[in-house]
């Protein structure tokens, strides 16, 4: 508990706050490489603090333009402290000449996407019985052979990055696209700035047929076209092509990769950064079964989280980056089951700018999570890359403390709209948010509205912060790479 201790401590000073004429973290003449976490600034700082390469030995500081020469960096040093330059776009999906690879070039000689669709067509597989009111997890030789052709691209996009590394942008112009880093378990001490991110692509999804499935759903679904339509049919047991499970809504399409996962790393500091999905935007890739499996939540999905952070990691602060034209942003806590997760996910988010993104900013499990001074844009206009849905998803054992945030969203959203609450008990203290312009307190217009499942406030932490009207115009000139 020494943790929460610390950090109302620190709340109680003021000292986690700040927007200030100049973005912070910055030593004067200082390199950027060698530049560490401020004391206090967030969950990051906690402890040892986050210094990722600083103390590099002039052997372990390299310039990178190419994935093979970031795969050598990181492998060379190892957990060492380094810092490591990238200069220019590296393209992770590529062969050690810089050849971009495809899907052609991962696929598995037995896998074929059609053959996928038409083996796994919930119409079909969904008329077996059902385990736990679910259909069966897909099965079978495609299955298989999606595995081992995702096996492939696994083992050439996703980077594992040791402890002790500093990684950060050259210029303005730093990018890694089409890929994963990975930060596992064991992993202390990490650094990232000044780096935009873009299309962490899987081409072989998975579709899991069992999510969001309900025989018992009796309300009206959207179709893709917008019209409201009643699912005719729908019940648990088979008994004709017009009569049964495979008549019932329900099924999405889960991709991998994050452009970031901390899974299971402690001291990450990302800051300065940009997260999005570049041209391969989720729209061009829409549902491809029939009705009712024709949902826009249906869409192919290739696309996962922008940074994730669970399987027990700790002490993380993201701050000043840019979250844009992205689907599910950010996940803190991976599972229900999870429950090791308990007193761990103690996760820091300032200064960010949330822009076109749909939903998870961020979707939190059992973390103490400190959101504060970040700025959320967007509209809920089917017509657009990634129509707005919820802000902060609130699941199990969750305790967030928001404040001093800004949304600029269309007039007709309301605050109780932005929290989402799925697990009861969780926890949320609210302050200082401006909706367009307007103060409010979206979890007590949350719990007025809501009066069967009430947003928890008992989280114990009292901090007081910069004004919130500060935080448009601050967060729009500081957040994203080429900003340091």
């Amino acid at each position: 508990m020494r943790q929460s201790v610390l950090i109302v401590a620190m709340l109680a000073a003021g000292v986690l706050s700040a927007c200030s004429s100049t973005a912070p973290n910055q030593t004067a003449g200082q390199d950027v490489g060698h530049q560490v976490l401020s004391a206090n600034d967030g969950w990051a700082a906690e402890g040892t603090g986050t210094t990722g390469g600083a103390k590099a030995s002039a052997g372990n500081v390299f310039t990178v333009s190419s994935r093979k020469e970031l795969v050598a960096a990181l492998t060379k040093a190892g957990s060492a402290p380094k810092i490591i330059y990238v200069k220019g776009t590296i393209n992770l999906a590529t062969d050690d000449s810089g050849r971009e690879l495809f899907e052609k070039d991962f696929a598995d000689p037995a896998y074929s996407f059609e053959a996928y669709k038409k083996a796994y067509d919930p119409t079909v597989w969904n008329r077996q019985t059902l385990i736990k009111g679910k259909p069966p997890a897909v099965s079978g030789a495609l299955e298989d052979a999606r595995e081992r052709s995702s096996a492939n691209q696994k083992k050439v996009i996703l980077i594992n990055v040791p402890s002790n590394t500093t990684l950060v942008g050259l210029g303005k112009d730093a990018k890694i696209v089409k890929g994963n880093l990975m930060l596992p378990k064991g992993v202390d001490n990490i650094i990232i700035r000044n780096i935009a991110f873009e299309d962490a692509f899987d081409y072989f999804p998975t579709w899991d047929a069992g999510d969001s499935y309900s025989t018992k759903r009796t309300e009206p679904v959207i179709e893709a076209d917008g019209v409201n339509y009643t699912i005719p049919g729908c019940q648990e047991k088979f008994e004709s092509d017009d009569k049964g499970p495979h008549r019932c809504n329900g099924g999405r399409w889960n991709s991998e990769y994050d452009s970031i996962s901390v899974k299971g790393a402690t001291h990450v500091w990302i800051d300065h950064c940009s997260f999005s999905d570049g041209e391969r935007l989720d729209k061009m890739f829409p549902p491809v079964f029939a009705a009712p499996y024709n949902q826009p939540s249906q869409k192919v999905q290739h696309h996962d989280g922008a940074v994730d952070v669970t399987d027990g990691s700790d002490f993380v602060t993201l701050s000043f980056n840019k979250f844009f034209n992205h689907d599910k942003t950010n996940l803190i806590g991976g599972s229900d089951g999870m429950t090791t997760d308990a007193g761990k996910l103690n996760v820091t988010f300032h200064h960010n700018f949330f822009e076109h993104v749909k939903q998870r900013q961020p979707r939190v499990r059992y973390g103490k999570v400190h959101v504060y001074n970040n700025l959320y844009a967007g509209s809920r206009a089917w017509e657009q890359k990634y129509p707005f849905s919820e802000s902060i998803g609130l699941g199990k054992e969750a305790k967030v403390l928001s404040q001093n945030n800004a949304y600029e969203l269309d007039a007709d959203v309301t605050a109780d709209q932005l929290p989402k609450l799925f697990t009861a008990g969780a926890a949320m203290v609210d302050s200082g948010t401006l909706l367009n312009g307007k103060l409010v307190d979206i979890v007590a217009v949350f719990n007025a509205k809501n009066a069967k499942q009430q947003i928890s406030t008992n989280i114990g932490w009292a901090p007081k912060l910069t004004p919130s009207a500060d935080v448009p115009a601050y967060v729009k000139a500081n957040a994203g790479p080429g900003k340091l």
